[in-house]
């Protein structure tokens, strides 16, 4: 699965999935636990780290960024996949949508403007956009401090998992 880590250096990976969040602070960890399975599993399959299902390289980030900083982080790939808590959502629940489709009742994404600021810096930088789905985990609206996951949302990382892979293989 390529690199992990933070955004810095240059990948060979067509694609990222970016998980956001911070997991001292509850279920808003919740993209960072999931990318961790992503990556076991991801090591069980194959120590070359392909995805868990295809043969695609990809890189797996971490990291609690403004709008910007995560923009910038996304050029370079065709595909990124965003993971992050919702608490416009349901605890536990799991949705997957285009950024373009984001939820008005999402209120704030890690940024205000972030499709304009993913937008401004590719064409500056001479790039093309890439496709941009988010992966929504529900979570509580104000989460605990402390780490570790809610039950509710506990359960819901496999669900979470299978649709992860889902979108590494399309």
């Amino acid at each position: 699965m390529g690199r992990t880590g933070s955004s810095c250096g240059v990948s060979r990976a067509e694609a990222a999935v970016v998980a956001l969040g911070n997991p001292y602070r509850g279920d808003d960890g919740v993209g960072p636990a999931l990318l961790r399975l992503l990556k076991v599993t991801g090591e069980r399959k194959e120590a070359r780290h392909a995805s868990p299902v295809t043969r695609h390289e990809i890189d797996l980030i971490e990291g609690v960024h403004d709008g910007l900083r995560l923009a910038e982080a996304f050029l370079g790939y065709e595909r990124v996949l965003v993971v992050d808590a919702a608490p416009w959502l349901p605890p536990g629940e799991v949705v997957r949508f285009r950024l373009e489709e984001l939820p008005a009742s999402a209120g704030y994404f890690h940024g205000i403007g972030f499709r304009a600021a993913l937008e401004l810096l590719a064409r500056a930088r001479g790039e093309g956009v890439p496709e941009v789905e988010v992966l929504a985990i529900g979570v509580p609206e104000d989460p605990r401090f402390g780490e570790g996951l809610s039950p509710a949302v506990e359960r819901a990382l496999p669900g979470a998992l299978e649709e992860a892979i889902r979108w590494l293989n399309e």
